[in-house]
């Protein structure tokens, strides 16, 4: 957590207070104003494995973003945002990000409390019940980014204070809302932002776009291959290979498309999402059409550039086995990040060779995940592939 810029503190195990044996000068400011470097808080878990740890509200996660943080007494009757959750002895922590000039209140009642200061107990602690918090389904900090506090800031307040008489969920309507308009270009990157429609080759043309920014070839060399850059044409080593002298630079076509040239295989040309299907999966099978945008999307979206909606999970995990999971997590993975490109389709082509290298599951073990998450209902086909085209069948998520 530390890594994504929450400012933790080390507390009693077992309990909510703080663990004054390990904060210099036995005060806590020094880490409501400084965030603790990850391996402090390793040094912390190391003196004592059962530490619990505590996450500050208030503190600034992004430039010009704070976090908050509304800590559920009861239960909601209302539909939240999709942002990262915790479950605790009565209810949720839920974790949103504000403008700083927007933010709330503090505001506490007997159903809750937004926090824009102060603390509360983060996962993998312990409660003194002996309860241990965790991370909601597919709504850890890992999977799903902040959203906007004043996106249900109303329904909160009014839940809180006792007020809110109708029952608030997403329905169809709300999700179509949310696909017609999906932002390229994040807010973190200080750019006004682009929305996507659901004319299909509008929206090939705005990720086209995309591919020929030398800001976005920058921030996919620097955040996903940790390679400082200064610009197109100078030189680096490669990331597909160990090499003491560098022999790969960023190129631009003639059509203004940039990617990497490595000169140690004759000049070869490498697309950025080829780049990052190759150093991802260890494959060198080349990627055409469909399956090049969706790795292209994918690619953007770890760089931050392309912030889809999420999909719930419409099934409970449980019963599936860790390899099911995996896949059914990929599988959504999938659908969400289709969305930026076509927001009105539902399914999705899932070949077993491409699963397996999506999910990074072995093809044997996509196979019987597959079969088992078809045979539990969790997913299912509604289109049947051709092997004489090479087209692969639709699969969708089973929501009944």
């Amino acid at each position: 957590m530390s890594r994504k810029g929450y400012h933790l503190l080390p507390l009693k195990p077992g309990d909510k207070i703080p663990y004054f044996d390990l904060l210099p000068g036995n005060s806590t400011d020094i880490f409501k104003e400084n965030q603790a470097k990850s391996s402090l808080v390793e040094s912390w878990i190391k003196q004592d494995p059962q530490v619990n740890l505590g996450v500050f509200a208030g503190t600034e996660i992004t430039k010009n973003y704070r976090l908050v943080i509304v800590d559920f007494d009861k239960e909601m009757n209302f539909g939240l945002p999709i942002t990262p959750m915790v479950k605790t002895k009565r209810g949720y922590h839920a974790y949103f990000k504000c403008r700083t000039d927007r933010l709330p209140e503090a505001h506490k009642t007997p159903r809750g409390e937004i926090k824009t200061s102060g603390y509360v107990v983060a996962p993998p602690s312990k409660h003194p019940s002996g309860m241990v918090y965790k991370w909601a389904d597919y709504l850890s900090f890992i999977d799903v980014g902040l959203a906007e506090f004043h996106q249900r800031s109303e329904q909160i307040i009014s839940f809180l204070e006792g007020t809110n008489s109708d029952r608030f969920y997403y329905n169809q309507r709300d999700e179509d809302k949310l696909n017609t308009t999906i932002n390229i270009n994040s807010s973190v990157k200080n750019r006004d932002p682009l929305s996507i429609s659901k004319d299909i080759k509008e929206n090939r043309k705005k990720l086209e776009q995309l591919s020929r920014s030398e800001e976005v070839a920058l921030s996919v060399m620097r955040e996903v291959f940790e390679i400082e850059v200064g610009r197109v044409g100078r030189t680096f080593n490669c990331p597909l290979h160990e090499e003491e002298n560098p022999s790969a630079a960023l190129y631009k076509t003639d059509n203004g498309v940039i990617g990497m040239k490595d000169f140690h295989r004759s000049g070869a040309f490498y697309t950025l999402p080829q780049l990052y299907y190759e150093y991802k999966t260890g494959n060198d099978n080349r990627l055409r059409g469909a399956s090049s945008l969706i790795w292209w999307i994918r690619l953007l979206k770890e760089v931050g550039f392309v912030e889809p909606p999420r999909i719930m999970p419409p099934k409970p995990l449980e019963k599936l086995s860790k390899n099911q999971k995996i896949l059914y997590k990929a599988f959504i993975n999938l659908l969400e990040l289709q969305q930026v490109y076509d927001p009105n389709q539902k399914a999705a082509p899932f070949s077993h060779r491409f699963a397996a290298s999506w999910s990074g599951l072995k093809y044997e073990s996509v196979r019987s995940a597959k079969r088992g998450l078809s045979k539990k209902k969790y997913i299912k086909k509604v289109e049947p592939g051709d092997r004489k085209t090479r087209k692969a069948g639709k699969w969708a998520l089973v929501r009944d």
